[in-house]
């Protein structure tokens, strides 16, 4: 029965064969690195990176407006998630207080510090959220990864109780896209890991306990391991490399059996490390990656090489979405499903 799942699912991702998608860079206007980016709809995106920069467009990407959160021309903005052309909300990693979540609420012309962390051994990575309900990483602390969870888009947060199992030693997850934690079509969460170990955790329902599954995706202290997951269909798919050896990729396909156990399959590698993923579609999913060597597209179970301009951070809304990278690289991209 497992074998039998995870070949229909390997199969509809070898549907994205009849697929094509294009990568039409853009100017974002800024030359730092931005590492976080979030499609709203075709028109709708909002970007993020250093120095405390926040982008957003409101015409597909035709223009980007540059904004700057008051008091945050240090940090480091990993992630961003918008909901909407007024509302967003944008984290900051770091060790300490550099590890922050700001929200704006009208389109960023003020800004609300919503979470900033006080304990000098955290360091946050990246959120998630599906609607109004939100989750945040970080970094192992007392032996134990960190979640908070919001029930207000973002606006406030909660530690939630002891419930992680232990951390291996030096395992960690990676702030590269944003995307180290996600949700899934089977409304779990999950968090992906590297460094001393190359796992999977998963929340239980009604539970604060979180689950541990090991995968066969190298990792390595303090470069390799899983850097991003994203619903493919009814499943999952990871991606992730060796951030020291651009030219190493990896990539695998998860599957639930509905009994809290989970099912990992490798893919075939991509064209080198990968730090962000996101699909498009449910029956037959098309998936593109991203990563500091080029972007590929998933095809006929294969990747696909679609542009060898890198980049760090992907997000898809539908069919159209948005890539961003180093020196305020941002590129539109566009799938098209062919009959």
């Amino acid at each position: 029965m497992t074998r039998l799942s995870i070949a229909l699912a390997l199969s509809l991702l070898a549907g994205s064969a009849w697929a094509q998608a294009t990568v039409v860079p853009q100017v974002s206007g800024v030359d730092v690195r931005l590492r976080g980016i979030s499609a709203v709809d075709a028109n709708v995106a909002w970007a993020s990176g250093r120095a405390g920069t926040v982008l957003r467009t409101v015409d597909g990407g035709a223009t980007w407006q540059a904004m700057k959160v008051p008091g945050a021309g240090e940090l480091d903005f990993r992630d961003v998630e918008g909901f909407d052309a007024d509302t967003a909300v944008v984290l900051s990693i770091g060790p300490g207080q550099a590890s922050r979540v700001y929200r704006t609420v009208d389109g960023g012309a003020t800004w609300s510090l919503a979470l900033q962390n006080d304990d000098e051994r955290a360091f946050l990575d990246c959120m998630a959220f599906d609607g109004q309900r939100g989750w945040l990483m970080g970094d192992p602390v007392d032996g134990a990864f960190q979640v908070y969870a919001s029930a207000d888009g973002g606006a406030s947060w909660t530690l939630q109780p002891a419930g992680m199992p232990p951390a291996e030693k030096d395992e960690a997850a990676f702030a590269a896209s944003g995307t180290c934690i996600a949700t899934t079509p089977w409304e779990r969460r999950i968090i992906v890991t590297g460094g001393g170990a190359a796992r999977i955790l998963m929340d239980q329902a009604g539970s604060p306990a979180w689950t541990a599954h090991a995968t066969s995706i190298p990792a390595r202290v303090p470069a390799a391991g899983i850097f991003s997951a994203a619903p493919a269909g009814d499943d999952m798919l990871l991606v992730g490399g060796d951030f020291e050896q651009e030219a190493t990729g990896s990539a695998a396909l998860v599957v639930a059996d509905g009994e809290g156990g989970l099912h990992v399959a490798r893919l075939p590698d991509p064209n080198g490390y990968r730090s962000g993923v996101a699909c498009a579609g449910s029956a037959q999913p098309q998936c593109v990656a991203v990563g500091p060597n080029g972007v590929d597209l998933l095809s006929g179970g294969r990747w696909q090489s679609l542009s060898a301009t890198g980049y760090d951070a992907i997000d898809l809304a539908g069919n159209v979405g948005w890539a961003s990278g180093d020196q305020g690289r941002i590129a539109r991209i566009e799938i098209t499903p062919t009959p």
